[in-house]
């Protein structure tokens, strides 16, 4: 079983919310990098582990928060 964990990816925060941006600012200073990360980089990682590059990863959890979260 592969599970994708993601950390808060500001694109997912609904348009007219009130403080979207200080969501966003709040989510990058949490990472180590210095970034959120995007549904583009979410969508890179489940692209690979769907991909025959991915055939001999089992039972992992891939991390996709740009260090927000380590495990």
């Amino acid at each position: 079983m592969l599970t994708l964990q993601t950390g808060g990816i500001p694109e997912s925060i609904p348009e007219g919310l009130g403080g979207g941006a200080a969501i966003t600012e709040g989510l990058v200073s949490a990472t180590m990098l210095g970034r959120a990360a995007t549904l583009a980089d979410v969508g890179a990682v489940a692209a690979f582990a769907a991909s025959d590059q991915a055939r001999t990863i089992t039972a992992s959890a891939i991390n996709i928060s740009c260090g927000a979260i380590v495990s």
